[in-house]
């Protein structure tokens, strides 16, 4: 289990004083075994820099021929993301640099182009998995602010350490989660954790009035869901955007990633619906053999019997406490959402 200390600090002071190892030792005396401790991001020679221009290789269909402004001077750098184009702020690994995995920037010729440097996507920082979705989206783009020049890593805030703790299975409740891990530190160096205020307003409505909510199977002893209307689809403050990439995830809009964000901070997975996509009805109910429905990763999923799914009350929308489906994902048009508690397996009754 992977724990920022930078989210762990939104809860308790730490003495400036107390380095990483200091804190790892302590926790170790208590009984808390730790793999690993150690930066977020283990790269070098990182810069900020700015995609002067930007035109087609003359001998390739996707490489670019950029010229990159990093202050210091310009550098001429092969790119072959699909993104790579001229005015975006971008994260510069230069000649020399050692990325995760033992990768070594050098120069060279790419396709007879002189190459100095290489502009950097997320996952080939350790800040993403590697996969085909983060693979077509190419680098990692920094806001227009971004001074070019300087690191990185300290603008975007991801100057953290992470912890890897080998949880003990009997401490899965207090050691799993940010703010658990922030109550065991405190308890461990005499700390006072700050929970922050988790108070809402609601409306004098019930949600019983918008949905029809049937359970099919054994299996689910209880369903628990909430709704938020009128929402408006935007992108995430930074602080979010900081600790889901410190988790290895990655933003997509502030509905979206306040969901993950929960679930980093408290431990309880959320699974958010477009209510106008998904209806007026919520069926649980076990698969039927070969029913499939397409996931939020855009892969067809053929189902089992084994399986549970959350229905519309005829197709899935959803496989209970796994992923839900492309048909009723949250998007930029989204207005109106129903907020599913993951119990992973278990759902709770309507409140």
């Amino acid at each position: 289990m992977n724990l920022s200390l930078n989210f762990v600090k939104d809860y308790i002071d730490l003495d400036s004083e107390l380095s990483v190892k200091d804190i790892a030792e302590a926790m170790t005396k208590a009984g808390n075994e730790y793999d690993s401790a150690e930066k977020l991001v283990n790269a070098t020679k990182l810069v900020i820099g700015e995609i002067k221009e930007c035109e087609m290789h003359p001998d390739s269909d996707h490489l670019h021929l950029c010229k990159v402004d990093i202050g210091s001077e310009i550098l001429d750098i092969v790119c072959g993301a699909p993104n790579a184009r001229k005015g975006i702020k971008v994260i510069v690994a230069q000649v020399g640099a050692e990325l995760p995995g033992d990768f070594k920037i050098k120069k060279g010729m790419i396709r007879g182009q002189e190459s100095n440097g290489m502009l950097c996507a997320l996952y080939e920082l350790g800040l993403e998995e590697k996969n085909d979705e983060t693979y077509a989206k190419g680098i990692y783009e920094l806001d227009n602010n971004a001074p070019i020049g300087e690191n990185p890593i300290k603008y975007l805030g991801l100057e953290d350490t992470l912890y890897e703790l080998d949880v003990h299975k009997h401490r899965n409740n207090d050691c799993y989660y940010h703010i658990g891990f922030a109550y065991e530190i405190a308890a461990i160096l005499n700390k006072k954790v700050n929970i922050p205020s988790n108070q809402a307003t609601p409306i004098n409505d019930d949600i019983k009035d918008h949905f029809n909510l049937k359970v099919e199977t054994n299996k689910c002893p209880y369903y628990l869901a909430k709704m938020v209307t009128n929402v408006e689809i935007k992108e995430s403050p930074d602080f979010i955007k900081r600790r889901l990439i410190a988790a290895g995830m990655r933003s997509i809009n502030n509905v979206v990633d306040i969901s993950n964000y929960v679930m980093l901070e408290f431990g309880q997975p959320l699974h958010f619906f477009d209510k106008d996509k998904l209806g007026n009805n919520i069926v649980v109910r076990d698969a039927k053999k070969n029913e499939m429905i397409t996931t939020l990763d855009g892969k067809e999923r053929i189902l089992t019997p084994n399986d549970i799914v959350i229905t519309d009350g005829s197709k899935p929308v959803c496989i209970a406490g796994v992923m839900g489906g492309e048909n009723t994902e949250v998007d930029n048009n989204t207005k109106n959402i129903l907020i599913e508690k993951d119990a992973a397996f278990l759902f709770m009754k309507i409140v």
